[in-house]
């Protein structure tokens, strides 16, 4: 399973080229997963008061709730992301989109709102790529620096150049 690592600050649109990724991808016929980081504190929205919420209360160590189609899990103690990409690679991806994580190590692209945000790019490893909403002159990293307006084209990029498809 192939991994892109999407990471920046909010609001810099690491959801709008996930999407850009998974549809473009998915189009070609490849199966897509996501992980998102819930990175604003708190646990993500929906699922307490459920009836798999309270077995985990209860002292299931993961307890889990399927319906129209859909499975959620919840499982006790904090997931580290190797554990996350594990349960991931079950389903038989070909390309995981990992949205967020900043310091984890795979190949990222790296989402710039403004000048402030640059200082991803001195912290972070293993970029293959920039995506930014201001102009970006004068600096040269190695690897491209592409304009927010162009996800279709970052994606396309990708995949021929880094994924050699």
């Amino acid at each position: 399973m192939d991994i892109i690592q999407i990471v920046g600050y909010k609001n810099s649109g690491k959801t709008a080229l996930a999407n850009e990724f998974i549809s473009y991808l998915r189009n070609k016929g490849f199966l897509v997963g996501s992980l998102k980081h819930h990175g604003h504190g708190g646990t993500p929205a929906g699922i307490y008061n459920k009836d798999s919420e309270s077995h985990r209360r209860n002292g299931a160590v993961v307890s889990g709730v399927k319906g129209e189609g859909m499975l959620q899990i919840t499982k006790e103690k904090d997931w580290q992301l190797e554990q996350m990409i594990d349960l991931f690679q079950s389903f038989r991806l070909d390309i995981l989109i990992i949205e967020g994580f900043k310091k984890a190590h795979y190949p990222k692209i790296v989402m710039i709102r403004n000048t402030e945000d640059l200082s991803l790019v001195e912290q972070l490893t293993n970029i293959q790529a920039i995506v930014s909403r201001v102009p970006i002159k004068g600096r040269s990293w190695g690897f491209p620096v592409f304009s927010a307006e162009q996800l279709a084209f970052v994606v396309k990029w990708y995949m021929k150049e880094m994924k050699k498809t």
